[in-house]
């Protein structure tokens, strides 16, 4: 029995011994084929590549995006000019908070201010029972000024004036001529009754003539010389009437351009006035359309009720809404990847990807200073739609203003053995 256990135990140590000795060629051909798939997964590595994708939030926007409009007083609504989807033309008024004023009223009297380009041209006064609230007063005293001015270049005084002072000048200068001409007539007269005299004269002491006929022709040599003088006087006069009426003429335009232009001048300044108040009233009291497009409604608004100040109520969309915009919210936590000119897929909460699939888009610009939303560091993102909101399956969804949805930036491609290397390279490079 011994024997056996003995001969059991020597056979099984040689059997070990045999068993513990692996051929060589299976040695071989083992670290061979182990050597090939080590290459061939560093070489797999080496070449598969895949990208990072950085997600974030979007919201759809354009390049003439919707404007949003905010109440600008606290109040209640007293006039709504609007249906909601309803489409409006830029400068429309949109609707009226509550005030003292009728906005028909100071609708009118902005058009009748904007509408004057020359005073010249004025010939009817506005509406004199407009009710403009604050705005009374100035506009009281502008329709007076006003109605002066228009009074003033209808009733033509100084200018009437002026023009038969002008007129009388002018027959003066026509009578002035005409004794100019009598003058000289006068004056030959006057010559040849002096000839006369003096003949007579040397005839009288010649005893040839009577001292009557010497008498007569000195009387008639007097009142020649009397004409002549007379005429003289009258010329001076005239020139000195003249000289008066030309200087009366030249007081009267000063007083007529003084007069006109000081109403003027009023006018024009009323003119400003009111229109400056009326576009602090308008800024204070009624909404404006600032763009033509199509008006949606906030809520459900109505006359009477109240809004606040700084309110949302309505938004314009555009006519043309420009090229389609994404705007993506980009946390500073790895933004370093993203760069301009890489590729966006965009998904809408509206429509779900997987039925209507996703929008390409490209990165046109990232702010160079994050902003700080809800104590978050974050980046604005622009993300341009080259094929609009055509979809991967060839589907075009429709434009609903602010959707908002997802952003999956695809960054630059690594390899897998670029991904293991690392954290082996930071390592390196900190420990140097």
């Amino acid at each position: 029995m011994s024997e056996d256990t003995n001969n059991i135990e020597l056979r099984s140590e040689e059997v070990q011994e045999i068993l513990g000795e692996v051929p060589a060629w299976i040695l071989r051909r083992g670290i061979t084929l182990t050597a090939i798939i080590v290459v061939v997964i560093l070489l797999g590595s080496a070449f598969f590549k895949y990208p990072d994708v950085i997600t974030s939030s979007v919201v759809l926007t354009s390049t003439n995006p919707a404007i949003s409009i905010v109440a600008k007083s606290s109040g209640r609504i007293q006039h709504l000019y609007i249906n909601d989807n309803q489409y409006i033309d830029k400068g429309s008024y949109l609707a009226v908070i509550e005030n003292s004023a009728k906005p028909h009223d100071v609708l009118y009297l902005k058009k009748y201010l904007l509408s004057i380009n020359s005073l010249d041209t004025i010939n009817l006064l506005p509406n004199k029972g407009l009710e403009v609230g604050n705005l009374q007063a100035l506009y009281s005293s502008f329709y007076l000024t006003l109605s002066e001015y228009i009074r003033f270049k209808r009733e033509q005084y100084y200018f009437l004036k002026i023009k038969w002072v002008q007129e009388k000048i002018e027959q003066y200068k026509v009578s002035y001529q005409d004794i100019l001409r009598q003058k000289i007539l006068v004056e030959e007269q006057f010559e040849i009754g002096q000839k006369q005299y003096r003949r007579d004269s040397t005839l009288f002491v010649q005893k040839l003539l009577s001292e009557e006929n010497l008498e007569n022709s000195y009387n008639n040599y007097l009142q020649r010389k009397l004409s002549l003088e007379n005429i003289y006087a009258t010329l001076n006069n005239m020139q000195l009437q003249t000289l008066q009426m030309c200087e009366s003429l030249s007081d009267m335009e000063f007083q007529y351009s003084e007069k006109k232009n000081n109403l003027e001048t009023q006018v024009n300044n009323y003119i400003t006035q009111l229109i400056t108040e009326i576009q602090n009233w308008e800024l204070s009291y009624v909404i404006i359309a600032p763009i033509s497009g199509q008006i949606t409604f906030t809520q459900y608004w109505s006359i009477n009720q109240n809004i606040a100040s700084g309110e949302p109520i309505f938004n314009i969309v555009p006519d043309e809404k420009g090229l389609l915009m994404g705007k993506a919210l980009l946390p500073a936590e790895r933004s370093g990847k993203v760069k301009i000119g890489q590729t966006v897929n965009v998904s809408f909460d509206n429509f779900p990807n997987n039925e209507f699939g996703i929008v390409k888009g490209v990165i046109k610009n990232i702010s160079l200073v994050p902003s700080e939303i809800e104590k978050k560091k974050i980046y604005i993102v622009e993300i341009l739609l080259p094929k609009g909101l055509i979809t991967s399956y060839n589907k075009e969804l429709p434009y609903l203003l602010e959707m908002e949805g997802k952003a999956e930036i695809i960054t630059d491609d690594l390899s897998l053995l670029e991904r293991f290397l690392l954290p082996i390279k930071k390592v390196l490079k900190e420990n140097l």
